[in-house]
């Protein structure tokens, strides 16, 4: 039945029996049982080697062993066991200095300990499966919604509220709660996705021009001049490289208009800046778009170079760094740039908040660049020519500028085409409403048509919910309640379009639609193929996959995976999996130290750039199976212009991507070394040994990180330069309970401490203040360099088991001794992606037989995949 009744969909209100249900349904993949005793097969053992430090009287690091219960029903327990388990088998207790338990008592007593354990996960799988009973999460229950409604320009994810994290994914059951507040928009944006899709046959494809000339925020720009304040908002009107200062002074109108086309078209305005919420905005705002969907942007622009006003030289003119004098561009001249300029398209909600949709290069003589984007009603175009500088207050100079000139971009108009459709009426339309007529009404409000409502609505919620349910095919006992639905409605005098949608929004919040996978035991095929669809495409499964005959035979669904890894619908899973397991959807939460790094600050076509190389790199392992070691250390990346320069490869220009084959020694190669990685690690101003090196070790390695100790504050690094983090860090580690956590990850910290807040190579500290060498330079807002360079950097450390090491190199060759840990722990994150459960203590073994699976190719990433997913851990709920 669905979770939602007539009232909760009719009146936005909830049946109070709801939580109840919802409840029963959330935990019951998480009941436990009794398992076996432990304590009476181990007493001996624990007499003999660890009750000195872990009794009742010294419970040293807070564990008392005598007082420890053996009732793993309690998770705390468990787990507890679990910890004292893996201790002892990786040698770490009883410490080495005490005395060491023959190999004989040590093999007893892990096998004491684990085979309660084991015998207590088999029986919780059998009552209650590996995973809980888990719903989609809110991007999941998008990509379902697009698959389901041959909608794929949906855009609703934002609408939902965000999901609880478990084992660093968004993807485990116990996480995955649903409340009244969650349903309440579950259905707002299932009735939203619904009337986008109805809207569709209100709106044929249109085209429209939009002139830089006539955008009133561009055309207000004229009245600025080049001085200190306004620098970035001034404009230069262009007709191709030729300059036109009348229109500046009013002595010739904005535009020829429709007088004189071909000059039209040749008109444009220039501009020396990149955007930026505070000065410059160019947007493109008078379009409306009536609704959600693909559109075609064209736009018409070009690079060029403003002279330097009264300029014989750079110096004069503050185009080299030391100087303080200022300058200004001539709006009187203008000429050909020798290079193109990457711009950025981000749409532009009413609100002010922009989202990406793509880069490309304008060239150096005027013309067209056309793409395909996804847009949603309401929103506009803000171009950004990313490679200029963003002034800020007290600016200097400019990073770009030459005694040849200061690059800019000119923009001459913008084309928008859409929502384009590849059929009429439009396949979404058909998809969920097929087989009833319609007609748009004043306002273009669509309204369905019918000459037998009831009949008709039971066909068309019966062939929906069909498609949507993922199993093909539904039940008089699933549709009688969202019959009910609609009938409610009509008698409480909705018409039959609005009530027929109430039913649809109900069926997608009902139990059939929310819930991935609720029963325990092995999967059958329809099972199966939506565990399948939501591991590699986040979303649910398309015919052809839900269609394929026995999907279980281990040929048939590598085949599918196959398929599904081929499928551009992939990119889902990349981007879903690289966002959680290495942080890049906390990209844009820390942002570069307007001092410390102005050279990073307002760059965001480095901070957009290092996402793409991350995703472009694991595609790349995925798609020519490349060894996990990979992750480690590559002898390749993905970079672009600005990656190129930040890495000091060879000079590239632009925004497209390309394989660079890394040379022998470059401390490059693997995410470890990547921007995004470096960025998502460090907090803008400074770099952390401790949050890096155990961010390094547990999410590349899967060595388990405990939580710092209550009262015990964070280490800050001195951006003064008083101290450096080593000498801070070596008192933090006298404490002996400080120094046996750190030890595990304060190595790999101290190896990437070469690597600045964004990657960048450094050899020395940045600090503020007066001590250290000063470098010369502009940063991106066009103020001089203030920072200096003091103390340097140590990238030398000893591991745990006594290997020392001198930086990246000599770090990432003791990671890679053992590369079946390396896989290892990617094969743990994708089970916990894949199946919605981590990896329990009875599982260690079907993970072992995964890695031996895969092993002749060298842990490929993509046999890791086909290893998962045939394994009994995938294919068992």
């Amino acid at each position: 039945m669905p979770l939602v009744s007539e009232q909760s969909v009719i009146c936005r209100r909830f049946d109070q029996r709801i939580p109840l249900i919802v409840l029963i349904l959330c935990l019951a993949g998480s009941m436990v049982c009794q398992g076996k005793g432990i304590r009476s097969e181990v007493s001996d053992f624990l007499q003999s080697h660890c009750l000195d430090c872990h009794d009742s009287d010294v419970q040293k690091g807070g564990l008392n062993l005598e007082a420890l219960s053996d009732d793993l029903s309690n998770r705390e327990i468990h787990d507890l066991w679990v910890k004292i388990h893996d201790r002892v088998d990786h040698g770490e207790m009883p410490p080495k200095k005490r005395k060491r338990p023959s190999s004989a008592d040590v093999d007893s007593f892990l096998k004491s300990v684990s085979e309660p354990l084991i015998a207590f996960d088999a029986k919780r799988v059998r009552e209650a499966g590996r995973a809980g009973a888990r719903r989609m999460n809110r991007f999941e229950y998008e990509n379902a919604l697009r698959q389901g409604l041959s909608a794929p320009w949906l855009q609703v994810a934002d609408m939902l509220t965000e999901d609880g994290t478990s084992h660093l994914f968004n993807k485990v059951g116990d996480r995955l709660d649903v409340s009244h507040v969650q349903m309440m928009k579950y259905l707002e944006t299932a009735d939203y996705s619904l009337r986008m899709v109805l809207q569709t046959v209100a709106h044929p494809t249109q085209t429209e021009k939009y002139y830089a000339r006539t955008e009133p925020m561009l055309r207000n720009y004229l009245k600025y001049r080049f001085g200190q304040r306004s620098a970035t908002r001034a404009a230069i009107p262009m007709v191709d490289f030729q300059a036109e200062p009348d229109v500046i002074t009013g002595d010739q109108p904005l535009t020829v208009g429709d007088a004189d086309p071909d000059k039209r078209e040749r008109e444009a305005m220039g501009f020396v800046s990149g955007t930026y919420a505070a000065t410059t905005k160019y947007d493109f705002k008078r379009m409306e778009l009536p609704v959600d969907g693909r559109y075609r942007i064209r736009l018409k622009a070009y690079s060029f170079l403003a002279g330097l006003n009264g300029a014989s030289g750079g110096r004069e003119h503050g185009l080299h760094s030391g100087s303080r004098s200022w300058w200004r561009p001539d709006r009187k001249v203008v000429k050909r740039s020798n290079r193109s300029e990457p711009v950025t398209l981000y749409a532009l909600a009413n609100s002010g908040d922009s989202r990406w949709l793509t880069s490309f290069d304008v060239g150096t003589e005027p013309g067209v660049v056309e793409c395909e984007v996804i847009l949603k009603k309401g929103e506009m175009i803000r171009p950004d020519a990313t490679r200029l500088i963003r002034t800020r207050p007290g600016w200097k100079g400019n990073p770009n500028a030459s005694t040849n000139g200061i690059p800019g971009v000119a923009f001459c108009w913008l084309e928008m085409e859409g929502p384009l459709h590849d059929q009429w009426p439009p396949a979404e339309f058909q998809t969920v409403f097929g087989g009833l007529d319609f007609k748009v009404e004043p306002g273009n409000k669509v309204v369905l048509l019918s000459q037998d409502e009831g009949t008709d609505a039971k066909r068309v919620l019966s062939r929906f919910m069909a498609r949507m349910n993922r199993k093909g095919s539904v039940d008089d006992s699933q549709i009688v309640p969202l019959m009910k639905i609609y009938h409610k409605a009509r008698e409480l005098g909705e018409g039959f379009t609005d009530a027929l949608i109430a039913a649809m929004g109900a069926g997608l919040c009902s139990t059939d639609f929310l819930f991935i996978e609720t029963d325990p035991g092995r999967l059958g095929q329809a099972d199966l193929a939506s565990r399948l669809s939501f591991f590699l495409w986040n979303g649910s499964p398309d015919e052809v996959l839900l269609n394929t005959k026995d999907l279980t035979n281990p040929d048939v669904l590598r085949g599918q995976v196959e398929r599904l890894l081929n499928d551009p619908r992939s990119e889902r899973f990349q981007h879903a999996f690289l966002d959680y397991w290495l942080d890049l959807r906390d990209i844009h939460s820390n942002s570069p130290d307007a001092e410390l790094y102005p050279d990073y600050y307002l760059d965001d076509w480095l901070t957009e750039s290092s996402v793409l190389e991350t995703r472009l790199f694991f595609k790349e392992l995925i798609d020519e199976n490349l060894p996990a070691r990979n992750l480690i250390k590559a002898d390749f990346t993905y970079a672009n212009e600005r990656l190129a320069k930040h890495y000091k490869f060879p000079a590239m220009e632009g925004t497209a991507f390309q394989k660079v084959n890394l040379p022998k020694g470059s401390v490059r190669g693997g995410l470890l070394t990547q921007s995004s990685v470096m960025r998502v690690t460090a907090n803008g101003t400074t770099t952390s040994p401790v949050i890096r090196g155990a961010w390094a070790m547990e999410r590349l390695m899967g060595v388990e990180i405990p939580p710092p100790p209550s009262g015990v504050e964070a280490i800050t690094p001195d951006t003064r330069g008083a101290t450096t983090i080593r000498e801070q860090l070596d008192l933090h580690r006298a404490a002996a309970s400080c120094a046996a956590c750190h030890v595990k990850f304060d190595p790999a910290g101290f190896a990437l401490e070469s690597f600045d807040i964004a990657g960048g190579w450094r050899d020395r500290y940045r600090v503020t203040g007066n001590e250290g060498d000063r470098v010369e330079g502009f940063g991106k807002n066009g103020h001089l360099f203030e920072f200096r360079l003091a103390q340097t950097i140590d990238p030398s450390a000893k591991m745990p088991d006594g290997l020392s090491f001198t930086g990246i190199h000599g770090f990432r060759d003791i990671l890679l001794k053992d590369e079946r840990v390396i896989a290892r722990n990617l094969v743990k994150r994708l089970v916990v992606f894949g199946t919605g459960a981590p990896v329990s203590f009875s599982d260690r073994k079907a993970v072992e037989s995964i890695l031996d699976e895969a092993k002749a190719e060298g842990y490929g990433v993509r046999s890791l995949i086909h290893a998962v997913v045939q394994s009994d851990l995938f294919r068992t709920k």
